[in-house]
């Protein structure tokens, strides 16, 4: 079975997903030079520190990034 997934960089398509999925940016506390971001789905992984939009897609925009997540259309 094949996994069709989506691709994107636009911000606020990023941020109605996560909202639409219960999530908060987020990041691994504590690494070194570049961010770790994460969106903490529901708000329960305890292992994560919750950040404002503004420093996610900072850090996200400086890295190049890209969220991937399951196509809706398919």
């Amino acid at each position: 079975m094949t996994t069709h997934t989506h691709l994107t960089t636009d911000h606020e398509e990023i941020r109605q997903w996560t909202q639409a999925h219960h999530g908060i940016p987020a990041r691994v506390p504590h690494t070194t030079a570049n961010d770790v971001l994460r969106i903490d789905l529901h708000g329960v992984d305890s292992g994560l520190e919750h950040i404002s939009w503004r420093e996610w897609f900072a850090a996200f925009d400086q890295q190049g990034l890209a969220l991937s997540y399951p196509d809706p259309h398919l």
